[in-house]
């Protein structure tokens, strides 16, 4: 892989992340109501979160898979369950010194606390919400380590990204394992295992694409740039048809970490053209430095999202509804605003951490000035 494609796939990292921070914000606006942001949620969730898998899968090396189990296994824990515990304690703390929004925690209290661990470690990480893919995403590994080397060839690809796809929505639609509505949360969720298996079909079809060596070449804008459209028209005018078969009937939208998904047809439609869309616009913007050295560093800034998740945007978006009209036009330039801000306010932490504990955010065989590394 050549530097200008690490450089590309960077890009469309950052632009996956900057969905995210701006669908954590108007997910807030939308829970007071306002029809506006809840069409602008339907519409990102409709496959901001596979194109994650997807550029994951991307980027996979088949290297990685090479040594034993034991020293994978070691690799990935330090570079992802490690985050995950260092992040969720880095948040309890702050629980106990800063008032937030946990939903149905009340925090800091004992029981608070003795709640938001079980559910963390049975169910969903409720001290930081947005770490919740580290866990799937390991899963999703795990499961890339083991069923690869059976998918020597592109033919056995597809048949795999077919076979993890039907069997995992069936799994899922049919059993509806993890459901907070139906009480079934703490001691069902492992890890996200029941939805890695389906996951794993977008992470499957993102090594097909990396191995087809899509977009590895520089294309004309006036190719990429009427692709991109197309892509996004697919999405504007299907992610609405995706409706009413969702198992979190509280938000008629994709919701992943509930693995909610709506239509078995119309769900890869809109999930797999969204991810085209950025790819091409990520392929056709400038890899500006900024944008991608934050898109390297996506999993600090998941979990650095928590900030605003749990403290700052409840209280913006009650002012934004209660101050502006709740327009598309507001909701936009207000989200892109919050965006915007939040993502500069991150950009410090990120280099911080780091520059002084890159093992413990998902560097584990960097050294730096306070630990050794790891591995």
């Amino acid at each position: 892989m050549g530097k200008e494609r690490i450089r590309f796939i960077d890009t469309a990292r950052f632009l996956a992340m900057a969905m995210v921070f701006y669908g954590h914000f108007i997910e807030r606006i939308m829970y007071l109501a306002n029809p506006t942001a809840a069409a602008q949620y339907k519409f990102i969730y409709s496959f901001h979160m596979v194109l994650f898998f997807v550029l994951a899968g991307y980027v996979a090396k088949q290297d990685d898979l090479a040594p034993g189990f034991g020293r994978f296994l070691k690799q990935r824990v330090l570079s992802r369950l490690l985050p995950f515990v260092f992040f969720t304690l880095v948040f309890m703390l702050a629980a106990g010194l800063f008032p937030g929004d946990f939903f149905q925690l009340q925090l800091p209290s004992v029981q608070g606390y003795i709640d938001g661990l079980v559910n963390t470690v049975f169910g969903i990480p409720m001290f930081c919400v947005p770490s919740w893919f580290l866990l799937i995403i390991f899963s999703v590994e795990m499961i890339h380590y083991w069923a690869f080397r059976l998918l020597a060839s592109d033919v056995k690809i597809v048949a795999g990204v077919i076979l993890f796809y039907v069997c995992g929505y069936l799994l899922n639609a049919t059993f509806d394992i993890v459901n907070p509505i139906r009480g079934r949360v703490v001691g069902w969720n492992y890890l996200f295992i029941h939805e890695a298996l389906f996951m794993y079909a977008f992470y499957l079809l993102g090594v097909f694409l990396r191995r087809q060596r899509f977009l590895r070449k520089r294309q004309p804008l006036r190719v990429l740039a009427p692709a991109a459209m197309a892509a996004f028209l697919v999405v504007l005018f299907t992610y609405r048809l995706n409706s009413g078969r969702f198992s979190f009937p509280p938000l008629d939208a994709v919701v992943i970490l509930f693995s909610s998904h709506g239509h078995a047809a119309w769900f890869p439609l809109t999930a797999l053209a969204g991810c085209l869309m950025v790819l091409l616009v990520a392929r056709a913007v400038p890899s500006w430095r900024p944008m991608v050295w934050m898109g390297q560093n996506t999993l600090i800034l998941m979990c650095l999202n928590g900030i605003f998740y749990h403290y700052i945007n409840p209280p913006v978006a009650a002012w934004v509804v209660g101050h502006l009209p709740g327009t598309p036009l507001t909701v936009w330039w207000v989200g892109c605003a919050m965006t915007a801000g939040s993502l500069a306010v991150c950009m410090p932490l990120v280099y911080l951490l780091r520059r002084w504990l890159p093992q413990l955010v998902g560097r584990p065989a960097a050294a730096g000035p306070l630990l050794k590394n790891l591995i």
